[in-house]
């Protein structure tokens, strides 16, 4: 039986040179509005980053407080 649960929020990309999946390693800010993901291969080391959009800045409306109960 697992005893811990995976959490799968971030898609783990597929190593170019082996063909393993990668593990996230790192994130950390990249500019306004973005971060910097960095994944390494447990079989080779090989570090692959991904610069994508910052989930928090594209929550900021949600997180403003948009939604409102029902009347």
């Amino acid at each position: 039986m697992e005893r811990f649960h995976r959490a799968s929020a971030v898609a783990q990309p597929v190593c170019d040179r082996c063909g393993i999946r990668t593990v996230l390693s790192r994130i950390t800010p990249d500019g306004p509005g973005f971060e910097s993901r960095s994944f390494e291969c447990p079989k080779c080391d090989h570090l692959y980053i991904e610069r994508v959009p910052d989930p928090m800045e594209q929550s900021k409306g949600y997180l403003s407080g948009e939604l409102r109960p029902p009347k």
